[in-house]
Order: structure tokens, then sequence, then C-alpha cells
């Protein structure tokens, strides 16, 4: 997770040609989704449109640099409209006042925190309020799907205000609290995923058990059927044999007896 104002200024490096292109002046959040659609690296003038970075063709978010694709990584606002909307609205979150819906004063928006993957939007932090750590006199607020930005004052649902109650450690621990829930829901993640693949295995494995065993068993069916024959075909020749023997006796008797 990143701290929005550890971006600005930033220089971007291209991953193809490894130059230095330009430096990240703002971030460009779409406060509807509280999503990070990408960096603003040159505002706006009279006869010449902003110039953006969209997240997706971002490679890597370093301590002293960010990595994109190439040069062409850098378009002009107008190609991507979301963010030409964005822009257009003007809308500035630094200093905004965070209200609960219930009128409680949680502080003064200061920065936003951000997964550098996704660019979801996981918390903020806010100056003054009735939860500022003794210490920095700052606090953590968990980001919102509720959230609503108005010009002068951004509300959430009254269970913000709860959530940071219950915090422990001031903004250092609830920053450090939402990594640790984030790595838990990857660990479980994992975890469900090895015991797929392991009930897949063992299906797959008890499918071919079942399998031999039925090959096996056809097998000593036939071999059981074949003997079976085999043994009929030896009494039948046998008895024909008998047959043969005792005609044989008798025509030698009957022609003893003509004779005499």
């Amino acid at each position: 997770m990143l701290k929005g104002s550890d971006i600005i200024d930033k220089v971007v490096v291209t991953y193809d040609t490894g130059k230095k292109i330009v430096r990240i002046i703002d971030l460009i959040f779409d406060r509807e989704r509280n999503q990070l659609l990408g960096f603003l690296v040159a505002e706006k003038g009279l006869f010449r449109d902003a110039k953006v970075i969209p997240l997706q063709e971002v490679q890597a978010i370093g301590s002293d640099a960010i990595v994109v694709n190439s040069k062409e990584s850098v378009v002009k606002a107008h190609r991507v409209p979301v963010i030409k909307e964005i822009l257009h609205q003007n809308i500035v979150l630094r200093k905004k006042r965070i209200l609960t819906t219930e009128g409680l004063d949680l502080g003064g928006l200061v920065d936003l925190f951000f997964d550098e993957h996704s660019g979801l939007v996981e918390g903020y932090e806010v100056s003054g309020g009735v939860f500022a750590d003794a210490y920095s006199g700052r606090s953590f607020v968990p980001a919102s799907e509720a959230l609503k930005i108005g010009d002068d004052v951004a509300f959430v649902p009254p269970e913000t205000a709860q959530l940071m109650e219950e915090q422990v450690g001031g903004i250092r621990g609830a920053v450090q609290a939402t990594g640790d829930k984030l790595q838990d829901s990857a660990q479980t993640t994992n975890r469900r995923l090895q015991t797929a693949a392991q009930t897949v295995n063992e299906q797959l494995q008890s499918s071919v058990e079942k399998v031999n065993r039925g090959l096996q068993s056809a097998s000593q069916n036939a071999g059981e059927q074949f003997l079976a024959a085999s043994d009929k075909e030896l009494r039948a020749s046998e008895h024909g044999t008998a047959a043969l023997v005792h005609h044989g006796n008798g025509r030698a008797q009957l022609e003893s007896k003509s004779f005499l």
C-alpha cells in the first residue's frame, strides 16, 4: 500500500529505452469507484491538452521512480474519456473536511493510501478531528464505497467513525492493520487454491485406481472365461475320442461273430 503524496514529483522512466521522460504532478482519482486511474504529468494550457499516464501503463512504482512501458504510455487526456471527465470536474480532495452523515468531524483530508497493483484506494490520512493521533495529530480513515465528495466536505457513513475508534497505534497502526488484512486475504486465497488442487488430485488418483481395478477385474474375468472354454473343449475332445474307441470295438466284435 502506497501513500499518494510519496508519488508526487517522482521521475518517470521508460522500460524500453531507460530514459527519464517526465515527473508526476498529481494523482487522478475516481471518487465514485474509490479508484486511482492514473497520473497527471502535464497540466492543460491555453493551446495544449493535459497529459496523463493511465495506471495500466505502469509497470512498477518504486521508491525512486515509476517505470512505464514506453514514451507512448504518456497520452493526451482526451484519449482517455474517464480521465478527461475527472480533470474537467477539477475536484480537489486535499484539505476537504470529512464528516460522517451524522455530522461528526473526522478531520481534514491530507493524503490517501492506495494499492499499487489494482489502484484501489484503501483509506485516507486526515489531520485533526476527534480521533487524531496524540503524537502526529493525524488519523487514518478507512475507504468507504459510500464516500460522497462535495465542494467543501466529503461524507462517510457513521460506521467509518466506529472503525476509527477501534484503531490501535494511530495512523501507522491503522495502515499496518489494513496491510495485514490484505495479506490475510491473500493467504486465505492461497489456502483455498491449495485445497482445491489437493481435492482435484485426490479425485484424479481415485479415478485412476478405479480404472485400474476395472481393468484388472476385466482381465481376470477374461482369463477365467478362457480357461473355462479351454476346459470345455478339452472335455469335448476326450468324449469324442472315447466314443470312437467304443464304436471301433463294436465293429470288431461284429466282424468276429460273422467270421465264426
